[in-house]
């Protein structure tokens, strides 16, 4: 077997599980499928939209704990944070290097031994920049629709405005990843209820930031990747935020 996803018939069926409100029919899906430019991109999308089906839209974080409930919202909702932003790392082209790595590169003229911390650290903030996770989910969410990026700007506020941009929308959505992920903080940003937290020692307000607003976002951005490595075209939907 060549391929692990697109040898297998039944990752297809589970991609369009996971995708199909975003097409009028199997018909219509199949044909994106069909359109795309070879068997790597195809494996590719199978792998993507099959992972997101199992760790995230049909998936969730079961306890067996005799005061608890069985299934907890704000848990589940945290793994599925954490599915969603390793998947988006996982589609990106760029090779990683580590930091050690980035400093000896030639074209960075980095002369040696570094003076102090303060100067090892500015050296470090500029390869995270460069490398660091959050660059590829920025560039993912760059994908996005204008509409919907500014449906999501309208539903988080810092100091009561709206915030500003994409950006400011994934630093806040990976740090409350990275919170979960390296201190089990639950990720209680995401759901039907209003959070209040900090960016950069002002109030950030979420404006109950629905689940389901955050696997629309993912599955337009995924559209939108896909678009174009497809020479089928499908029309992106954008955020139906509820009112």
């Amino acid at each position: 077997m060549k391929y692990k996803y697109c040898d297998v018939p039944e990752y297809l069926d589970d991609a369009y599980r996971a995708l199909k409100e975003n097409f009028k029919n199997y018909d219509e899906f199949e044909n994106f499928y069909s359109g795309m430019h070879d068997d790597d991109i195809k494996n590719e999308f199978l792998r993507v939209s099959s992972s997101y089906l199992f760790f995230v839209k049909n998936g969730q974080w079961h306890v067996d704990v005799p005061r608890s409930n069985p299934v907890i919202d704000y848990f589940s909702n945290s793994f599925k944070l954490v599915a969603i932003l390793a998947i988006i790392e996982s589609m990106s082209s760029e090779k990683h290097i580590d930091f050690f790595e980035w400093l000896v590169k030639k074209k960075n003229k980095i002369p040696f031994p570094i003076e102090n911390k303060s100067t090892l650290q500015n050296h470090y903030n500029c390869y995270k920049t460069d490398y660091g996770s959050i660059k590829k989910c920025k560039k993912f969410f760059e994908g996005l629709t204008e509409k919907t990026k500014n449906e999501i700007c309208q539903l988080i506020t810092i100091d009561q405005n709206p915030i500003e941009s994409i950006e400011i929308f994934v630093e806040l959505l990976y740090k409350s990843r990275s919170e979960f992920a390296h201190a089990t903080d639950i990720s209680i940003e995401i759901g039907n209820w209003m959070h209040f937290g900090k960016y950069k020692k002002k109030m950030a307000v979420w404006r109950h930031f629905r689940l389901e607003y955050l696997l629309e976002i993912f599955e337009e951005g995924l559209i939108s990747h896909f678009n174009n490595h497809s020479n089928i075209k499908i029309h992106n939907k954008s955020l139906q935020r509820k009112k």
